[in-house]
């Protein structure tokens, strides 16, 4: 029977034949439903040596302890240091961006990329041959969030740094059906399972209302639309900027911007979202996602499958967004989102301006490129810039505590940003370091490796993972590791005196400290204390020969032995018969 601390910090309580398993199921979102979506959790008390009915009993138990009942029973088993450490805040990987300052495509707000028909989401073979790209050239002088124009272009790179333009457009206000558009403001898209591409694009129509079409492509360059209008915001409600993710069930969802209080003030815009189930030939309803200001959205699936948007917003609420923020799906549907500690990109100057976020995978396949348009108080148009996560991101251990008596054991790790080639990983605290063996990965955001923690110092241990390119980064306190309860065991508890073989009392104690064992009678009295005094860590044995502490000998009947000591408090039977 365990209890875990999830990323909420409630105490869930569940059994499994083999806990450090079913906690690692957890953090792969293959755990209970409640866990799911509180990831990552953190084991934090373990009973052991139970039958299936007796752990499912004490499940049942502990499930109708209070809050602080389970706390303080938390405490009891691990102490102080770890109670702090099971109420801390869970951290929570966050990617750092740096920026490359490089212009991209002159002139331009990027909007879309190509991707595989693997997962929806990942780059064609890592940019092979080449990676295509969807922008709309700013023909808006200076004014950050009003981009548009009246056809979609591309252009291709091999490196995600270098692109070159292509020839021709890819979808206009001409292409046929004609659709009553005047101008395009901003398109996503998505490959089919049958072969192809589908398009949403967000529109001004010739009426002034604006829409989000489709259009589909067998080859990525030409282009037909489709009849149907996905969303109106008619001539008075701002609908705009379609972002698109293939969810692990298949289904595609969109997230986009809309003005909640039915007009077009950058003030009250949202982030929307809305589910299909066909591929994007029709959507279900739409409902809001993000209560938080957002002027423009960016979508990616990560590798666990939740998915983290990106978004811009003026930290005054005025005409200009000034930074780029981020929020972290609880689960792969992709409908509640938590913000995220600090900013993604801000503007490089106090005058400046950002928007329009698109992330995409980078051409390593395990970091995350993120394409902006920055808006310079110098500059007339905005041009597209680009920033690159650098260092890995470790955020937690599964299981997060073990024993100073146990031998090497593989570890979940799980974070972002881990190297395609091998990262190392190590645990320390203060000058002791350990090295991990026997690293292995299953993405970018999950390793495991085996850490001899046999004998270490028992507290809280640091977690770093250095990826094959130099860059580091530490978790700190990842790792509890702590000494195992000790255990008793009593040989010959039907005690016959007149055999003249006394009671044998083995106690095994994992972390020195006081060990007391007393014998009490049936209704409680202390008849003897056989050991009371401090024990080094390991086994020794007590013995009681049936006699009380004057040295006489006792009745027939039943008593109790009682051993107290480092993490151990048991009472064992014993039947006396004279």
């Amino acid at each position: 029977m365990y209890l875990v601390r999830c990323a909420d910090r409630s105490l869930y309580t569940g059994i499994a034949k083999d806990v450090s398993a079913r906690i690692a199921a957890h953090n792969r979102g293959r755990g209970a439903a409640y866990t799911r979506s509180r990831r990552p959790v953190r084991l934090v008390y373990r009973r052991e040596g139970l039958t299936r009915s007796a752990a499912l009993i004490e499940e049942a138990r502990i499930k109708t302890l209070q809050r602080t009942d389970k706390l303080a029973m938390v405490r009891k088993a691990l102490g102080a240091l770890a109670l702090l450490w099971t109420l801390a805040p869970a951290a929570r990987a966050v990617p750092v961006f740096d920026p490359q300052h490089v212009i991209s495509v002159a002139s331009a707000t990027v909007q879309a990329f190509t991707r595989a028909p693997a997962d929806g989401n990942t780059v064609v073979a890592a940019y092979a041959p080449t990676l295509r790209m969807y922008y709309l050239p700013a023909i808006s002088s200076g004014v950050p969030h009003t981009s548009s124009g009246p056809a979609i272009l591309s252009a291709t790179s091999g490196d995600g740094v270098v692109w070159a333009a292509e020839a021709g457009t890819r979808l206009s206000t001409t292409t046929v059906p004609l659709v009553s558009a005047s101008s395009i403001t901003a398109c996503d898209l998505l490959a089919l399972n049958a072969g192809g591409f589908r398009m949403l694009y967000s529109i001004v129509s010739t009426t002034g209302a604006w829409r989000i079409h489709s259009a589909t492509s067998a080859d990525g360059l030409a282009w037909a639309n489709e009849s149907t209008v996905h969303f109106d915001g008619s001539t008075t409600t701002f609908i705009g900027v379609p972002r698109l993710v293939k969810l692990n069930s298949g289904d595609w969802r969109m997230y986009f911007i809309r003005d909640v209080n039915g007009g077009d003030d950058l003030p009250d815009r949202r982030i929307f979202t809305a589910r299909s189930t066909d591929e994007g030939a029709t959507w279900g309803g739409a409902s809001i996602t993000m209560s938080t200001l957002a002027y423009e959205v960016g979508a990616a699936k990560l590798s666990d499958g939740t998915v983290r948007l990106y978004y811009t917003q003026s930290t005054t609420n005025g005409s200009s967004a000034t930074v780029i923020a981020s929020a972290l799906s609880s689960d792969a549907l992709g409908t509640t989102f938590t913000q995220e500690t600090g900013l993604r990109i801000t503007t490089p100057t106090v005058a400046g301006a950002l928007s329009f976020p698109v992330p995409v995978r980078s051409t390593d396949s395990f970091r995350w490129r993120l394409y902006y348009t920055v808006y310079d108080a110098f500059q007339s148009t905005g041009d597209a810039r680009s920033a690159i996560t650098g260092q890995p991101d470790p955020l937690a251990l599964s299981p997060a505590t073990v024993y100073t008596s146990a031998g090497s054991i593989p570890l979940s790790i799980t974070g972002e940003i881990f190297s395609l080639t091998l990262p190392t990983v190590s645990i320390s605290k203060g000058a002791v370091v350990i090295a991990g063996t026997g690293v292995a990965r299953t993405d970018d955001q999950h390793l495991t490796a085996s850490f001899a923690t046999q004998g270490q110092a028992i507290g809280l241990w640091d977690l770093t993972v250095t990826n094959a390119d130099g860059t580091a980064k530490t978790a700190t306190n990842a790792l509890f590791i702590d000494f195992a309860p000790g255990s008793v065991v009593l040989t010959g508890n039907l005690l016959r005196p007149r055999n003249g073989v006394p009671t044998t009392i083995d106690v095994t104690i994992f972390n020195a400290g006081n060990v007391v064992a007393q014998v009490y009678d049936s209704n409680g009295r202390a008849i003897r204390t056989l050991a009371d005094g401090p024990q080094t860590a390991g086994s020794f044995t007590f013995t009681w020969d049936g006699k009380s502490a004057t040295g006489s000998s006792v009745p027939s009947g039943v008593y109790f032995v009682r051993v107290t000591g480092p993490k151990l408090d048991t009472k064992s039977k014993i039947v006396l018969i004279r």
